[in-house]
């Protein structure tokens, strides 16, 4: 009998699998793609997730980001742009990324198999059976890092549905001038969608483009990315796109059960604002791993350090990421107007993305500044209306 199973070879699964191995445990991983395999993702691994990597990933990145550029779409109005000496992100393939983390693991001890899904869950006061496409296995926990749409949250009656984003990708190729021009830089564009916003990654043969919306209502969605990348002299087919959930956190939510944890995506653990989810992923692994040599030490194995640790040291940040993102949403041309008007607004920013700041650090920020300029937008209405 295995200490713990982990289903999912991502950042989350293989984050928990090679601290629990490091630290002498039995460790299966349970990956249902062939790995290396593709993924659809951005690919941006902020500072702050390569302040929780243990391992060395330079060959997977394939530009270094030192400057991002901020538009508003459909405008002729200046381009914000922020630079850092330091690095702001790493753009990585998730093949590559990912692979390199599944060797990590293997090399602390953890055995990983990949090709093999994960058809049923079976929670029992003493162990967890999991049954897959290729054989039956038995574990004294069980860690759910399989995505957003994975088996384990659904079967454990973890599942929230109505709590996620989505995005669409494609990975374009463009003649070399034109790769060179976003060398070291992105760019991200606000206004379209509204509940949302576009980007430019570049890699180090092509560019990543994508579009992500945090609303329900998705109308014209397809139509909208097409006008993006237009603007950009960026043709694709409609086979190229690729489109994936993004699972917001911030809300009300169950992490764990006895024996059980979910991690990562699987959690819902992606930021309210930025969409990304990397670097969560990694710290729940982690805490996930915590948990798991606590029970195997204890024999309590409720689980209920990590539910408490998840809320206090990631998900409370994405609360306020949440209300941050309901203001930025709801009032995205005074937030463009303030970005373009005071450059101190995308260095804490970015700073965060960095992991020199927390959100509530931002928050109290962005208030001080929201108040004054929302109360002359509204005089300005109100003016124009007695007219």
């Amino acid at each position: 009998m295995y200490d713990s199973i982990v289903v999912g070879a991502g950042p989350a699964g293989t984050a928990a699998a090679t601290k629990l191995a490091q630290a002498g445990a039995r460790v299966l991983v349970l990956e249902k793609h062939r790995l290396p395999r593709y993924k659809a993702c951005a690919g941006a691994v902020s500072g702050r997730a390569a302040s929780l990597l243990t391992a060395d990933f330079s060959s997977a990145v394939e530009d270094t980001i030192h400057k991002v550029k901020v538009r508003w779409a459909d405008s002729e109005a200046q381009v914000a742009e922020y630079t850092s000496e330091t690095p702001i992100a790493y753009l990585v393939m998730r093949s590559r990324f990912d692979q390199l983390l599944a060797e990590q693991a293997v090399g602390a001890g953890a055995t990983i198999q990949d090709a093999e899904a994960v058809k049923t869950i079976e929670l029992e006061p003493k162990a967890v059976k999991v049954h897959t496409t290729r054989s039956k296995y038995q574990a004294a926990s069980l860690i759910g890092a399989d995505g957003a749409l994975g088996v384990i949250a659904r079967q454990a009656d973890l599942f929230m549905p109505k709590s996620s984003g989505v995005a669409l990708e494609i990975e374009a190729k463009v003649p070399a001038d034109q790769l060179a021009q976003w060398h070291n830089t992105v760019l991200v564009s606000y206004g379209i969608p509204r509940h949302g916003y576009a980007w430019l990654f570049p890699k180090s043969q092509h560019l990543s483009l994508g579009m992500g919306t945090f609303s329900p209502r998705r109308h014209e969605f397809v139509t909208h990315f097409s006008d993006f990348t237009d603007s950009l002299g960026i043709s694709w087919k409609r086979q190229d796109i690729k489109a994936h959930p993004i699972p917001l956190g911030g809300g009300n939510r169950r992490f764990c059960r006895p024996r059980l944890l979910l991690a990562g995506d699987a959690a819902g653990l992606a930021d309210p604002l930025s969409g990304e989810g990397i670097a969560h992923a990694l710290h729940s692994g982690s805490l996930a791993a915590d948990s798991v040599l606590t029970a195997l030490d204890t024999g309590d194995f409720s689980m209920s350090d990590y539910q408490i640790a998840v809320e206090k040291r990631i998900n409370s940040d994405l609360r306020v990421a949440k209300q941050l993102s309901t203001t930025f949403y709801t009032l995205p041309k005074v937030f463009f107007h303030l970005l373009r008007s005071n450059s101190e607004i995308l260095r804490w920013y970015f700073e965060l993305v960095q992991g020199h700041r927390s959100y509530q650090d931002v928050w109290e920020f962005v208030k001080d500044l929201v108040k004054p300029q929302v109360r002359r937008d509204r005089r300005r209405q109100s003016s124009s209306s007695l007219r």
